[in-house]
């Protein structure tokens, strides 16, 4: 106990130091969080390549430049005069808006004929009903614009839609401005027309993200805030112990800012709920102790001691030890996960200086002369001094419960070995919202808005106008045929064939391709890099279910590499390579979780001078998580980045709980009483602050279970479970196992007992 009274000795001797300090700390995360300017979060996320970016752009290699917004406009009769005049209208009245650059649509997708005229798709206004009804064939035949541009049913029309940056003043430009225009110059018509696509979606999910942050925290505080006064019963102690986790979480949101670390999405959203959240725990614990000190007759100075004294070292513990699960999060390779585990193990530090210090020296001060009146009426610690039949229970059941808690701690994490990794769109968009309903569509109708493609690669023993080139493209779409979840694909083959009068002879195709327009050519066919690809569309499906089918497609280009002599296969674009890199992080993030239980149980080993105590705290530790993994297992949640990382943070909760448990046991066994005597006080002692904040914790995470944001909901859901859970696992499992497993008996006193700290 030596570092815990040195450190109630130095706060409550240097009290003017301390303050001092305080208003230093607070100056430094003034200055970096308003002082300096928060670094943007841009839509492609991090530059990183193993990012895994919150909203995906559309591929630029089909042939067009790669577009900001897509336009999803629904049409009742598309080949109608009346049908296209208004959507040339709409057209030309969105190009006249000065922030968009342009718009890419089937009437500007030239024709193919052996002439090389850049015919338009369909006839000019003045044309017959008959030209517009006929363009139908055309349109259909057309390989750019059947359900590429316009959807198998011709119901739906795809509008690629590229920004000038320069001239947008406002999100709403880009979004609300931009539907405003279309839907002002098709009034009138049978036309809807919406918007989705990476710079939408964005805006979507920042939109809902901020609507949701605000609404919930509002909500979620204010329940602590009235749930404390209930359970506390005085409204200074619920005062002081608010004011050191908010200086916590203030001072670390400017430090981070200057660390540039708040432009990591996962950072600013999660980090100041987690610090408020750990901060409370912990403020609870000293803030009781003072209280119980005060009621007994200590003078304020003397309470804040003794508060430091008894509980700082379970307070460092559990920041120490919590700090280590983040800092494990370094370890993964990829600077998102990285940002994010430095930021939090820097708060979670910073954040365990402001209770230690803040608490103890403002209930030292005449601001909390009466801080220990309503004491006597907390309803949980009158309740866990009856608890007695509990107790009893634990203590005369040890044995059956230890071995229930080891056997359902193992089959909890039998289950999750079903979980996948899994990142789709829908998770960061609120279901209900325009902009995902627009995705939504383009995935029934369309086949999807993003693109993975086959490469096909020859050698320099391969002619570029050899047809052994379209041989091989052949042979690459028909595989990826094969897989239903791959749709429409797209290749140089595809377009050769739509010139009239050429067969089916990959020689005499072949001849035309000098006759198409040099931007299709070169979107499908290379000769100076010596590849041609084949573009597929990928819906909102999620990575789990397309890691499989790449798997397969990959497998079978194995085999025409083999086949096809100078060739070689294989697959890319932004749905492979998210593919690939989110299974790389997700077990770079499981590594780091396993490393960070090894590095605590290590630590708590040490602390304890205990092989046995820290073995006997794996599966309390484990169980919280444990079910936490089952209930993601049967809710079907999916194990993204951001589910991973929350683990982490549920590690940290299981074993703070564990931390001040053992610690108390300890103190009063080193105080010379018997193993149950100390269960028993460590149960009303220790139980009372764990049910306390149990149930503010539950209660606050509860409410934005009811979040529109698939990602909020998994985060509160991960949060209730383990900290419900590490409840079960510290006041039922742990008692039981330090009873049956009791180790050495001791004298009073001795200090040199293998369960000493």
């Amino acid at each position: 106990m030596r570092f815990a009274e040195f450190l109630a000795k130095l706060i409550t001797g240097h009290r003017f130091k301390v303050a001092l300090f305080l208003v230093g700390m607070t100056l430094l995360g003034y200055y970096g969080l308003f002082a300096r300017r928060a670094p943007s979060i841009t839509p492609e996320g991090n530059s990183n390549n193993n990012q895994i970016p919150r909203v995906r752009l559309v591929n630029d290699d089909f042939g067009f430049s790669s577009a900001h917004c897509l336009l999803v406009v629904e049409v009742g009769d598309l080949y109608t005069r009346e049908t296209i005049t208004a959507l040339r209208r709409m057209v030309d009245h969105l190009e006249d808006l000065p922030f968009v650059a342009n718009i890419v649509w089937a009437d500007r997708v030239p024709t193919l004929n052996m002439f090389g005229l850049a015919e338009p798709l369909f006839p000019p206004d003045d044309a017959t009903p008959g030209r517009f009804k006929a363009s139908r064939r055309r349109a259909e035949s057309h390989p750019l614009v059947h359900c590429q541009l316009i959807s198998e049913d011709s119901s739906t029309l795809l509008m690629p839609t590229t920004f000038d940056w320069v001239h947008i003043t406002d999100d709403s430009d880009v979004t609300d401005k931009l539907l405003k225009v279309a839907r002002s110059a098709v009034a009138g018509e049978h036309i809807a027309v919406r918007v989705t696509g990476p710079v939408p979606l964005y805006i979507g999910f920042q939109t809902a993200l901020d609507r949701n942050q605000f609404k919930y925290y509002l909500i979620a505080f204010g329940l602590i805030v009235v749930l404390s006064l209930i359970l506390f019963r005085g409204i200074k102690a619920v005062l002081i112990v608010a004011i050191a986790p908010l200086l916590g979480v203030f001072w670390t949101l400017g430090i981070v800012n200057m660390m540039d670390g708040l432009g990591n999405p996962l950072t600013a959203t999660v980090l100041p709920v987690l610090l408020a959240m750990v901060g409370l725990t912990d403020g609870v614990h000293i803030m009781v102790h003072i209280r119980r000190r005060r009621a007994a007759g200590a003078a304020p100075l003397e309470a804040a001691r003794t508060a430091i004294a008894e509980v700082g070292l379970a307070c460092a513990l559990t920041s120490l030890t919590t700090a280590i699960g983040f800092a494990s999060l370094m370890l993964a390779d990829n600077s998102f996960v990285n940002d994010f585990g430095e930021s939090c193990a820097i708060g979670v530090l910073i954040t365990f200086v402001a209770i230690v210090t803040v608490i103890p020296l403002l209930c030292s001060t005449p601001m909390a002369r009466n801080i220990h009146v309503g004491h006597e009426r907390d309803i949980i610690a009158r309740g866990m001094v009856h608890a007695d039949g509990f107790i009893n229970f634990v203590l005369r059941w040890s044995r059956p419960l230890t071995i229930i808690g080891v056997l359902a701690t193992a089959l909890l994490a039998s289950t999750l070995f079903t979980l996948r990794p899994d990142d789709m769109a829908r998770d960061s968009q609120p279901e209900t919202s325009e902009v995902y309903q627009a995705l939504a569509h383009c995935d029934r109708v369309f086949g999807g808005i993003e693109f993975a493609q086959a490469v096909v690669e020859w050698d320099d023993t391969v002619d570029p106008q050899s047809p052994r080139i379209l041989e091989a493209v052949i042979d690459a779409e028909k595989v990826i045929a094969g897989e239903t979840l791959l749709n429409y694909p797209l290749s140089l083959h595809d377009i050769l064939a739509a010139f009239p009068q050429q067969g089916d002879d990959p020689g005499r195709q072949m001849t035309f391709l000098t006759l198409l327009p040099p931007p299709i050519r070169n979107a499908f066919y290379n000769r100076d890099e010596q590849h041609a690809l084949v573009t597929m569309r990928v819906e909102d499906l999620g990575i789990a279910k397309y890691q499989p089918v790449f798997e397969r497609v990959s497998s079978r280009f194995k085999e025409l590499d083999t086949k096809h002599e100078g060739f070689t296969f294989h697959l890319t674009g932004e749905p492979v390579r998210r593919s690939d890199a989110l299974y790389t992080i997700v077990m770079d993030l499981v590594k780091s979780l396993g490393t960070a239980s090894v590095i605590i149980f290590v630590v708590l080993t040490l602390v304890y001078r205990s092989l046995r105590l820290g073995l006997l705290t794996i599966i309390p530790n484990m169980f919280p998580l444990m079910f936490t993994g089952a209930v993601l297992a049967f809710t079907g949640q999916p194990l993204n980045v951001a589910a991973v990382c929350s683990f982490t943070v549920c590690l940290g909760i299981a074993v703070d709980d564990t931390i001040h448990f053992l610690t108390r046991y300890q103190i009063e066994r080193q105080a010379g009483k018997g193993v149950e005597e100390s269960l028993r006080r460590s149960f009303t002692m220790v139980g009372t602050v764990l049910v306390t904040t149990t149930l503010i914790l539950v209660s606050g995470f509860s409410t934005v279970l009811f979040s529109d944001l698939a990602g909020h909901r998994a985060f509160a859901l991960m949060a209730v479970c383990t900290i419900a859970a590490a409840l079960v696992g510290d006041l039922l499992f742990l008692p039981a196992m330090l009873n049956w497993f009791r180790g050495k008996k001791k004298k009073p006193g001795d200090q040199s007992d293998s369960e000493t700290v």
